[in-house]
């Protein structure tokens, strides 16, 4: 350690002793850098040795030292302490005297046997319905977490917060009411999408051989021909509804490389633009790259609209599927193949057309219209 007021001897092993202290106080970095007058760097280079205490802050560690030391004493006593404990925790903050209380509250006793009838305890009844609800929400997180098909990094990257955050609330951790908010609404979305994805009947009855035989006529009317194949990663059909203001949640290239369903896109996004839309999916890209010069340039906003088919010349953006590298693309659309392969072609020469199948392709969106932004 660097050159301090405190002799060498009694810094031989103080990293460890600090890292020591707060795990056996159960208080944060943050907390026992308040307690010492300090900022939270200074008690983090201490638990690394890279600076060594002033000698004040030394005396206070050692103080907390003693008061730890004796509380956990008291706590296998076989007869009450009676040591005043006025002079060990002298000049310590409140805060940290409340800390150290906690280190000798009783182990609650086994409830006795009770009869079938009995009551429990007022302070049982009262504890239980929380922690039951604390573990409730961090089961639906991890569940919310496994339907998504995601990791700790990417959920907590939609709600904005860090992955250690997210990690805390599945270990039981009270959660701010704006993140309960955002997790009701991703359960909702992904809700959505499973009762979209489920059967449209579920019945423990079979259906008459008349009602059998209409089913199969219509599946087989309804059925796509050789010509004209169904591309199932395209919406089938256009969504219409009424031009409203709706403010846009706008994506980078590599948040849209992230985006597994457009109703996810506003846990993405990095800013909001408003403008005039008829898809109540609709969100907004910001451009990047040469290959659609010279329309097209670099900042220039893509207004994406999910539940639209696309058709041949319309301007799309397409996600490739995680095979071929999840490359996001702005390119103009077309077909192959009578309607086997997707065409994605480029303004700019420079860059060849590309020939897919709706396999290799993980979602695909006509662009509405564009804006080019003057200033951003």
């Amino acid at each position: 350690m660097p050159h301090s007021p405190v002799s060498e001897e009694k810094l031989v092993g103080f990293p460890a002793r600090c890292v020591s202290l707060r795990q056996k106080l159960r208080v944060s970095k943050p907390e026992l850098a308040h307690w010492l007058g300090v900022g939270r760097g200074y008690v983090n280079v201490m638990e690394k040795g890279r600076q060594a205490p002033s000698w004040p802050v030394f005396q206070l560690i050692e103080k907390l030292e003693a008061a730890a030391n004796l509380k956990q004493l008291a706590m296998h006593m076989p007869q009450p302490d009676t040591t005043p404990a006025s002079t060990a925790l002298a000049g310590l903050p409140p805060s940290a005297i409340e800390a150290l209380d906690r280190l000798v509250q009783p182990e609650p006793a086994p409830a006795p046997a009770a009869e079938p009838d009995a009551t429990p305890p007022p302070a049982l009844s009262l504890e239980k319905p929380l922690m039951r609800e604390k573990t409730a929400f961090a089961l639906r997180v991890a569940s919310l977490r496994e339907k998504m098909g995601v990791t700790r990094p990417k959920l907590a990257q939609r709600l904005g917060v860090s992955r250690q955050y997210v990690t805390k609330i599945e270990n039981g951790a009270h959660a701010s009411l704006p993140v309960i908010k955002l997790i009701e609404k991703l359960e909702a979305e992904v809700l959505g999408s499973a009762e979209v994805a489920a059967p449209a009947a579920d019945t423990a009855t079979t259906p008459e051989p008349a009602v059998q035989a209409a089913a199969a006529a219509q599946e087989a009317h309804a059925a796509p021909s050789p010509q004209q194949p169904h591309l199932h990663s395209i919406p089938v059909a256009p969504a219409s509804g009424m031009p409203r203001i709706s403010a846009l949640p706008v994506l980078t290239i590599p948040a849209a490389r992230e985006l597994t369903a457009p109703g996810l896109a506003a846990f993405s996004a990095i800013e909001h633009f408003a403008f005039s839309v008829t898809d109540p999916d609709a969100f907004a890209m910001r451009l990047a790259g040469d290959a659609m010069l010279p329309q097209h340039h670099d900042g220039e906003l893509a207004i994406l609209y999910p539940n639209s088919t696309p058709h041949t010349g319309n301007r799309v953006i397409a996600r490739l599927s995680d095979s071929l590298g999840g490359d996001v693309l702005f390119r103009i659309y077309s077909t192959a193949d009578h309607g086997h392969s997707i065409v994605l072609s480029s303004l700019n020469p420079l860059y060849p057309p590309v020939t897919l199948s709706p396999d290799e392709i993980a979602w695909i969106y006509p662009v509405a219209t564009t804006v080019r932004q003057m200033l951003i």
